[in-house]
């Protein structure tokens, strides 16, 4: 089942990216990237907690007796700013189930075109199969790596 992430699951939500990110995303970074992810993380439950107050970000978790195994959040509207599923659940459809959430949501946003994300270099074959395209080259930010990507609505 998916739904919104609340208040009492942001923290399970937040383990499970560590994890994640920890496992299969992290090593494509350095130390550097490794540390501002870190510290996105340790500031991501009360900046969630309120930017999801504000409606700057909107987050889903699938939940599978009781238990987040995957997250989805956008911000600004139509940027996925994470999207995680616990390595137990690969390859299952999650992913795909979490993003059409996300399109159906769009569908209110009125002449919207477009969806994007900086997605990790792991992740950019999951992106491609949900019909995303590489805008650009890999590129760095403060440590974090990724390719910027876009799909058309």
């Amino acid at each position: 089942m998916i739904k919104r992430i609340q208040r009492e699951d942001i923290a399970e939500a937040i383990s499970l990216i560590n994890d994640v990110f920890s496992e299969f995303v992290s090593i494509d970074y350095s130390e550097q990237g490794k540390k501002t992810f870190e510290n996105y993380l340790k500031n991501k439950y009360e900046e969630t907690l309120a930017d999801i107050k504000s409606g700057h970000k909107k987050m889903w978790g699938y939940y599978q007796d009781g238990k987040i195994i995957g997250v989805i959040s956008t911000r600004d509207v139509s940027h996925i700013s994470l999207m995680f599923v616990d390595k137990k659940h690969h390859r299952r459809g999650i992913a795909k189930s979490l993003f059409q959430v996300v399109l159906e949501d769009l569908k209110s946003v009125e002449n919207l075109s477009q969806i994007t994300v900086n997605s990790s270099p792991y992740a950019v074959g999951v992106y491609e199969h949900l019909g995303f395209s590489k805008t650009g080259k890999k590129k760095e930010r403060d440590g974090i790596v990724f390719v910027p990507m876009m799909r058309k609505l």
